[in-house]
C-alpha cells in the first residue's frame, strides 16, 4: 500500500482524508463532569416543574427508573446544556455520555447487571409495548398537551418559570409553530382531535389488557415499560387543565390509572401536588 500511495499522491491524500473521517466518528463526545466518580450516574436533565418532577416524559423515566434501581446518581438541572446530539435527558457514566432515555436504560441494565426475568414472550411484549409508549402515545399525549393548550403548558403555574403574561402569550405562538414544524409531518399532525382521542383510547385498551390486575406490566416488580409509561402519563395527567387521558384515566381505565398512582407512591413519597 505504501509503495502504491508513494506513486499515487491522490490516493495518499483520499487514505488521509478516510483516517480522518474514521476518527471523527468514532471519537467520543466530551463530557461535561470532569471530576466524575466511577459508577456514578450524571443525569443531565430539565428542572422540576411545579406539578410534577419534570415536564418531560423522557426525564422522568430516566429519573424514576434510576431510583427504583438505586442506582448511585447525581441530578444536573438545566435549561442550556445538551449532550453532543442536542437531546435531554442525557447521562454521564464513567466518562461516557449517553443520549436518548432507550439507550441510557439500556447501558444501566449493562453497567449494574439490571436483570428483568422475564421469558422470551414476555420481553417481546414488554418491548412492543415500550415502543409503543414511546411512539404512539407519545403523540397522542403530545398534542392536547402541548399544542391544544400551549398558553397554559407554559405557564408559571406549569413550569415554575416566572414569565409575565404577555410573554406566555408571545412564546406560545412560537412554540406551537415549533412542535407542528418539528412533529406535523410525521403523520399524528394530521389527524383531527377526535381520531386523536381514538388511536390514545386504543393504546390505553391494549395497555390495559395486558396489565390486568397484576401490580405491575409482567407481575410483582416493574421492568422498562411499566417506567416509559409512568413518565407519559404523569407528566400529562398532573397538569392543571383536562386533556383526554385525564377522562380516559379517571372514567375508563382505573387499572392503568392506578398503576401511575402506584409508581409514583413507590418512587416519589416526596412529591407533593402544589397547594
Amino acid at each position: 500500500m505504501s509503495i502504491l500511495a508513494s506513486r499515487c499522491p491522490q490516493l495518499n491524500s483520499l487514505t488521509g482524508n478516510a483516517v480522518r473521517f474514521a476518527s471523527s466518528i468514532v471519537r467520543l463526545p466530551e463530557v461535561h463532569k470532569k471530576d466524575w466518580k466511577e459508577d456514578v450516574v450524571y443525569l443531565y436533565q430539565f428542572p422540576p416543574a411545579r406539578v410534577v418532577p419534570n415536564l418531560s416524559p423522557f426525564c422522568l423515566k430516566v429519573h424514576t427508573y434510576l431510583k427504583a434501581q438505586k442506582v448511585p446518581h447525581e441530578v444536573v438541572s438545566t435549561y442550556r446544556m445538551r449532550s453532543a446530539k442536542g437531546l435531554l435527558p442525557f447521562i454521564e457514566l464513567n466518562g461516557q455520555q449517553i443520549a436518548d432515555s432507550q439507550l441510557i436504560l439500556f447501558l444501566l441494565q449493562k453497567n449494574f447487571n439490571i436483570k428483568e426475568n422475564l421469558s422470551t414472550e414476555q420481553a417481546a411484549v414488554a418491548r412492543a409495548v415500550d415502543r409503543m409508549v414511546d411512539g404512539s402515545m407519545f403523540f397522542t399525549l403530545l398534542y392536547p398537551k402541548m399544542v391544544w393548550n400551549t398558553e397554559k403548558y407554559i405557564h408559571r403555574d406549569v413550569t415554575n418559570i416566572p414569565l409575565p403574561g404577555f410573554v406566555t402569550n408571545i412564546i406560545a405562538k412560537s412554540f406551537v409553530k415549533k412542535v407542528k414544524r418539528r412533529f406535523g409531518g410525521l403523520g399524528y399532525g394530521r389527524f383531527s382531535k377526535e381520531e386523536l382521542r381514538d388511536v390514545l383510547r386504543r393504546d390505553l385498551e391494549a395497555i390495559d389488557g395486558i396489565l390486568g390486575n397484576k401490580k405491575f406490566l409482567f407481575g410483582d416488580k416493574p421492568v422498562i415499560p411499566d417506567f416509559t409509561l409512568f413518565g407519559h402519563l404523569a407528566t400529562s395527567y398532573y397538569l392543571p387543565y383536562r386533556q383526554p387521558i385525564g377522562d380516559f384515566l379517571d372514567d375508563e381505565f382505573p387499572r392503568v390509572l392506578n398503576h401511575m398512582l402506584r409508581m409514583r407512591a413507590h418512587y416519589w413519597p416526596e412529591w407533593e401536588d402544589p397547594k
